[in-house]
């Protein structure tokens, strides 16, 4: 029997999968999700999960009278129509009103702009009996439904206050003596995690992934203790409500990603794994998506991608705009990179050409040119973008990044080229470009100011600088996509690369192939159309090995004095050769056993 040494990248995966059962949760079911207590057609788009949502007072519409009718008929629905599904009991304004009639207080609240009540006192005893016995009886009903639905159910929302945002209430209560403390809260969530884990996965039955908010930077404070007791106790996987499918360039997306996103997209090894949810809720109809609806929803979607977002649920009002416009570009590709979250068996990598004026960063931007750097100081985001004026940066509403996300969401009427540690660079998977701003410049609105007809891809933009020396972009296909070991010609690659075609100049695309590590894969003339164009290729003798200049795989390579602009480079493996989103621990071990026989 030949002894074969399992590449690091395997060995590390399948540990992975064992240890923190990463791969029982089905990443095919990853991408855009729709609401399951509205009407929708899977012939408008290719949906792959619904969120199948139900309060408690209709469930429990009289004091231990549970009634599941609704729920079930969604789940019947979707699973009939090949859907993915989770669910999800609503509480605290959604709560039954006979739970003020056995005495638990009712609470009224002041400061927010929606809801002001009533909302339950979660600290009454009485609230927390019969709230436990809501999650003890949703658990079992949902563990005891046929295969036929258990099988797609995903994961249980785990909701313990109001919405999923995971606070008591909506603004501050109007009686101080309702006020709960910080202490107070992780004590009934976390007795609130324990009934979900017995109900959704102790005793029989099958075993239920929970999603959980709160735990990880994004909404509110991050409770670390619990999380900490989630990774300890949860099986099966388990995922976190994240706000990265509201918008794109968003404040202080930087910073939360610099904690979750490690997690999100190949872990390390020996370290915990969750996926994560989002909802395009009515920020679409917001000026901060304005001027262009489609160009927002493309760079949201590329944004999210970049995040890690795994199930994005998109609202009715957004649903019925892209049903009325014939606009699915967005969710195509957000379906295509969704699931492929683990570099080796994913299909394939992109890097969505951008630079990110990030407003903190004192090194690039140094205060004593640009001013200090607050969150609050207007004139420095105008002063950042007056200096790349020319190559379109500009702030259409510098009030709209002033403040946190929610105000920014709320608040920024346009298009804001410099905000509050937003990411840097490019949108990206699994192929990254090497020095960015040492090899290209960004551009922003490339053609001129953004109108509704302007193409998605003008939002941002890299290009060569000629007269700063500037001719050449470097990318790198992460080596773990290839099992850390060079590609060398096994199977095809194709490479698409989007390009603005202005001016009459030549680029070219080289690559590191068996045979010469720059090898010209084609030249491009453009042809001044003023318009976006693509061009693809595939290769049969790519090596990929990081032979090209600077370590790279694949380079654009200027031709002439003339400066050109790109929007994406894409790279996918051959369709034989693609493996499938979802890899088990099971799968892994048979590839062990195979490369030891």
């Amino acid at each position: 029997m030949k002894r074969t040494v399992l590449p690091a990248s395997l060995a590390a995966l399948a540990t992975i999968a064992t240890a923190n059962s990463w791969a029982e949760v089905n990443r095919d079911a990853y991408g855009v999700w729709v609401g399951g207590n509205e009407r929708y057609d899977p012939k408008d788009f290719p949906y792959r999960g619904v969120v199948v949502d139900v309060n408690w007072a209709d469930v429990e519409p009289s004091q231990g009278v549970f009634d599941w009718k609704g729920l079930d008929a969604r789940l019947e629905r979707a699973a009939n129509l090949g859907l993915y599904a989770c669910v999800g009991v609503t509480v605290a304004p959604s709560s039954p009103s006979w739970l003020y009639d056995q005495g638990v207080p009712k609470v009224m609240t002041e400061g927010h702009r929606r809801l002001s009540g009533p909302f339950p006192y979660c600290l009454d005893p009485k609230y927390i009996l019969y709230y436990h016995r809501l999650i003890q009886e949703f658990g079992r009903h949902i563990r005891t439904l046929p295969a036929r639905l258990t099988d797609r159910l995903l994961f249980a929302l785990v909701k313990t206050g109001s919405t999923q945002d995971e606070s008591p209430y909506k603004g501050a209560p109007s009686e101080a003596r309702y006020a709960i403390s910080p202490e107070q809260w992780h004590e009934f969530r976390l007795a609130a995690f324990r009934e979900y884990h017995a109900a959704f996965q102790e005793g029989p039955g099958p075993v239920i992934p929970l999603l959980f908010s709160g735990l990880t930077p994004g909404y509110g404070v991050a409770d670390e203790a619990l999380r900490d007791w989630v990774i300890a106790n949860v099986k099966g996987g388990w995922g976190h409500k994240q706000p990265c499918g509201h918008c794109y360039q968003m404040n202080d997306e930087a910073e939360r990603a610099r904690e979750f996103l490690p997690h999100l997209i190949d872990p390390a090894r020996d370290d915990y794994e969750f996926f994560s949810r989002c909802e395009m809720d009515q920020t679409w109809t917001w000026g901060i998506f304005q001027p262009n609806t489609r160009m927002s929803f493309y760079w949201t979607a590329l944004s999210a991608l970049h995040n890690g977002l795994s199930v994005w649920h998109l609202s009715t009002s957004a649903r019925e705009w892209c049903r009325e416009s014939q606009y699915w570009d967005f969710a195509h590709f957000f379906n295509k990179y969704a699931g492929q979250t683990r570099s080796l068996n994913a299909a394939g990598a992109f890097c969505a050409l951008r630079e990110g004026l990030d407003s903190a960063d004192t090194e690039k931007f140094p205060e004593s040119q640009y001013g200090q750097a607050t969150r609050d100081n207007r004139e420095r985001y105008l002063a950042i973008c007056a200096a790349y004026a020319a190559r379109g940066a500009k702030m259409d509403s510098p009030e709209g990044v002033l403040k946190g996300q929610m105000s920014q969401r709320l608040a920024q009427q346009g298009l804001n080229d410099a905000g509050w540690q937003i990411f840097p660079g490019n949108y990206e998977r699994f192929l990254h470009q090497i020095d960015p701003d040492k090899t290209s410049v960004g551009w922003w609105r490339v053609g001129g100011a953004v109108t509704e007809s302007t193409p998605i891809y003008a939002r941002f933009a890299r290009g060569f600088d000629h007269a700063a020396g500037k001719d050449a972009m470097y990318f790198d296909i992460q080596d773990s996509f290839f099992s850390g070991e060079p590609l060398n010609g096994a199977y095809p690659m194709t490479v698409r690369v989007v390009y603005y075609d202005k001016g009459t100049g030549q680029w070219s695309l080289q690559y590191d192939a068996v045979d010469k590590p720059e090898k010209a894969a084609y030249v491009v003339t453009k042809t001044d159309s003023g318009t976006w164009k693509e061009k693809i290729v595939t290769l049969t003798d790519a090596y990929f090995g990081n032979r090209g200049p600077h370590g790279a795989d694949l380079t654009l390579v200027n031709a002439d004095a003339e400066d050109d602009i790109f929007h994406m480079v894409e790279v996918t493996r051959d369709a034989r050769k693609q493996p499938r989103s979802h890899v088990d621990a099971a799968q892994i071990m048979g590839a062990m056993t195979n490369s030891a026989a």
